[in-house]
């Protein structure tokens, strides 16, 4: 090199070098980070701290006894451990819960600013709810404070979007209490959110960023002033079940099938309030009274604005277009015997997601308010199951565990007020007392099992097994793509379609599968799927089984005993059977 381009070079380097001194350098990964959860934080502390004081000014006011609150707090303690606990399980790589909601579909609806047309398969408004604490990650990103897409990032925008489902959990917990207040009184008020807390489900789906416990939130609340209605009949017990309601529905849409007959039965239970002699007079001022009218006006402006049909009208149209493409979702035949085994498996499903001795107490508690003239007021509660099974379980002649929430909270009612029972004869004979705390521990053991399988998951060591062996330049196939193991790196991860030819052109060093979701290829019409797993069961492809393995639970865990969680197939009931399944893994046959 002459002296003038060395000379030339150095000039440039140092000029290079002072410039790259005045610009802003990037913050680290992890202040950028910690700098987004503390703005996600902020932004979501008013308006839960908001909502708190308010929840807990409905409790002081149902409940004036300190003794009372003491109680239903620790229910929340205890409500708090259950949901933190298992928060983080598939938080690194894809999610391991299906229908969870994903953080870049949240900023998707951020970016647009909550509107210009935008839609999805779910309704608006707890994407709106989410979009809160998002805008923290948003702010980070667009001001050069954390990468875009980073691992972490996306690990912790999750995070915080399951913590909103553990706050509105919460707050269900609370709704269950206040429902209690009216069907057993304060003192033993607290058994009903302590019979929720203790399901499987809820434990479940309060940690996870699904729409279930969300919606399930709002609809808790809607019982209570459905409750207050039946009971008293203030105007703005009837306001509040509208909104409640709107909200319920705008979170899910299944929501409106608990809701239909609620809607009929307010509507007789206030025409049996009017003067009038005849019935046809009774419903007329029901229909124009201010309490309907008012129900009414407040549930039309609340869809209009969870559903944003102000803003984004477009959105909110082609959102229910969509639902009318949805496929078949049947699980039965259109017949006699069909509708008779669909009957059985809702039963069954409550009787798995309440575990058998809440169950037993549930049907004592229906039992004791249809013998008992003061207590079948209670009753109208039926009108949510039953409302389910007619508009939406017998319409799509199919049944899942998460969409009977809000039976499930009915029936955990029934389950309260039948304890309040048998702690009440107390003094007479002990045995009670036994029963109702032998029901409490074994739903303790049979809930928590849902937390134990999450942190043993197998695809946590999978996982590890898979670090301590493909190193830099392999290449790990993930066969199905979704409920996989993060691949750590350096190594690559790809995910296969299922055929060999696919798994043939990844050239992977190894083959990761998920045991229970790969159940799925040998019921499809397909044959890839089958050929694919039968050819590396039998090494044909040149790859060698290296890794199987699920995670032992302890005996305790109860939930291990039922058939969805025993059974080598994925159910079609339940999707509590995702957690801790069998990991395989393949490796590439070395000459």
């Amino acid at each position: 090199m002459r002296r003038t381009e060395a000379f030339a070079v150095a000039a440039l380097a140092a000029a290079s070098l002072a410039t790259a001194q005045l610009l802003p350098r990037p913050a680290p990964v992890e202040a950028g980070l910690a700098l987004a959860v503390a703005w996600a934080g902020l932004l979501l502390y008013v308006p839960v701290r908001a909502a708190a004081g308010w929840c807990w000014r409905q409790v002081a006011a149902a409940a004036p006894r300190e003794a009372d609150r003491r109680a239903l707090g620790l229910v929340l303690v205890l409500g708090v451990g259950l949901l933190a606990w298992g928060i983080d399980w598939g938080l690194v790589g894809h999610s391991w819960a299906a229908d969870e909601l994903r953080p870049d579909w949240v900023r998707d609806v951020l970016r647009k600013g909550l509107s210009s047309g935008w839609y999805d398969k779910y309704p608006w408004l707890h994407y709106a709810v989410l979009a809160v604490p998002m805008a923290g990650f948003e702010a980070a990103e667009q001001s050069g404070l954390l990468a875009a897409g980073g691992a972490s990032s996306w690990a912790a925008q999750l995070a915080v979007m399951r913590a909103v489902s553990v706050a509105m959990g919460l707050a269900t917990l609370v709704a269950a209490f206040l429902c209690a207040v009216e069907i057993v009184g304060a003192r033993r008020a607290a058994l009903a959110p302590l019979v929720l807390l203790l399901t499987p489900l809820f434990v479940f789906y309060g940690k996870t960023a699904n729409l279930d416990v969300p919606s399930l939130c709002w609809f808790a609340w809607a019982m209570v002033a459905f409750l207050r209605i039946v009971r008293r009949g203030r105007a703005t017990d009837y306001v509040c079940l509208a909104v409640a309601s709107a909200g319920a529905v705008a979170t899910k849409d299944q929501a409106y099938a608990n809701l239909a007959l609620v809607a009929a039965a307010v509507l007789i239970v206030t025409a049996r309030r009017e003067t009038s002699r005849t019935w046809w007079g009774k419903l007329g001022s029901a229909l124009a009274g201010r309490q309907v009218l008012s129900a009414a006006a407040a549930s039309a402006l609340a869809l209009a604005l969870f559903h944003n049909v102000i803003f984004n009208s477009a959105g909110a149209v082609a959102h229910f277009k969509l639902l009318a493409t949805l496929g078949d979702l049947a699980i039965v035949p259109g017949t006699a015997a069909g509708y008779a085994k669909l009957a059985g498996l809702t039963l069954w499903l409550f009787r798995w997601s309440l575990g058998w001795p809440f169950f037993a107490l549930a049907v004592l508690g229906i039992a004791s308010a249809a013998a008992r003239p003061e207590r079948r007021w209670q009753l109208w509660l039926l009108v949510v199951p039953l409302s389910f099974y007619l508009v939406f379980t017998c319409v799509t002649r199919y049944v899942n565990d998460r969409y009977l929430f809000g039976g499930i909270f009915v029936l955990a009612l029934f389950a309260a007020s039948a304890c309040a029972d048998l702690l009440a004869a107390v003094r007479r004979q002990p045995l009670p007392r036994l029963v109702a705390g032998g029901a409490c521990a074994y739903s303790l053991l049979y809930a928590a099992s849902i937390n134990v399988a999450m942190t043993l998951d197998a695809r946590h060591a999978a996982r590890k097994w898979l670090a301590a062996r493909a190193g830099a330049g392999s290449v790990v196939a993930l066969v199905g793509g979704p409920y996989q193991p993060a691949v750590p790196p350096p190594a690559r991860s790809v995910v296969v379609d299922g055929s060999v030819g696919d798994l043939a052109r990844a050239s992977a060093d190894y083959v990761v599968i998920n045991g229970r979701f790969a159940r799925r290829y040998e019921r499809a019409r397909s044959p890839e799927g089958r050929t694919l797993l039968k050819r590396l069961e039998d090494g044909s492809l040149g790859y060698d089984e290296a890794f199987r393995y699920r995670a032992p639970l302890p005996a305790w865990a109860l939930l291990q005993y039922e058939a969805p969680m025993r059974g080598d197939e994925e159910s079609s009931l339940t999707n509590l059977d995702k957690v801790n399944p069998e990991m395989v893994v393949y490796a590439r046959r070395r000459p």
